[in-house]
């Protein structure tokens, strides 16, 4: 009878490469998903469609001007199908970096998703945002510019047109843009309230040409951007963004169809 060893059990061996009886039982927990998933190299491309196709866009009505002599002198019928072009493009850029690099699709990506928001509150908000704006606007003294929309004055037709899309349309790609896109981006990065801070500010900076170049013209739009931005955050969706940017919009729809027909 041989003596039993002093020597430690040694465990029980499994083959190299084959999983245990453990691991059969618990399943590896999964990666969660990055939020938002895209990055800064989605970002960069992004841009470089959109820039691309704006270029193409710019050159394109360039051409329309010289080869139309009535358009020299009034570029007011370009205006909305050069702006519809530019929406366009943002939605395709956005389709074509998405598609190609992550699968996804674009509205629900960008937060194009119900949100527990009274809509109706939502868009007398909007309506309340822009008097509060135009009240600051002249406490600041902000001047009178001209305005690429003052072409469309002598056509009720392009002025219908250009109501229905600035409280349409235009909402509608700038929230997916820059708080659908852009700022859950930053947000990520640099946190919630600068998210939104920077986000405002690219919003206000890109609109100061349309009153050339104007301050206080960037500065009032940059806090519309800080007022859709903190929605975006409490909602999780771009849709109450879009609302009330829409609500917003129609205040000065119609104060520029009532200043026309008054000055008759």
């Amino acid at each position: 009878m041989q003596p039993e060893s002093d020597d430690p059990i040694p465990p029980p061996e499994f083959p190299v490469g084959e999983p245990s009886a453990i691991d059969a039982v618990v399943p590896p927990s999964p990666i969660p998903e990055k939020k938002p998933f895209w990055g800064y190299v989605d970002l960069a491309l992004v841009l470089g469609l959109l820039f691309t196709f704006v270029a193409v866009i710019m050159i394109g009505a360039a051409g329309f001007v010289l080869a139309v002599p009535s358009l020299r002198q009034d570029q007011g019928p370009l205006l909305l199908p050069t702006q519809l072009a530019v929406y366009a493009a943002v939605y395709v850029s956005l389709g074509l970096v998405f598609r190609f690099r992550h699968s996804k699709p674009v509205l629900h990506s960008l937060g194009w998703c119900t949100a527990r928001f009274n809509l109706l509150v939502v868009a007398v908000g909007g309506i309340l945002l822009a008097f509060a704006v135009s009240a600051l606007a002249a406490l600041v003294h902000t001047p009178k510019v001209p305005s690429p929309v003052e072409n469309l004055m002598n056509s009720p037709i392009l002025l219908s047109l250009f109501g229905v899309m600035a409280i349409t349309l235009a909402p509608f790609f700038e929230e997916l843009f820059f708080r659908g896109f852009i700022q859950p981006l930053l947000t990520r990065s640099l946190g919630v309230i600068a998210g939104v801070l920077l986000t405002a500010a690219v919003f206000g900076s890109l609109h100061a040409p349309e009153y050339s170049f104007a301050w206080q013209y960037a500065v009032a739009v940059s806090l519309v951007g800080v007022v859709l931005g903190w929605l975006r955050v409490r909602s999780n969706s771009i849709i109450p963004c879009t609302v009330m940017h829409g609500a917003y919009n129609s205040v000065f729809v119609v104060a520029l169809v009532f200043t026309k027909f008054s000055s008759k």
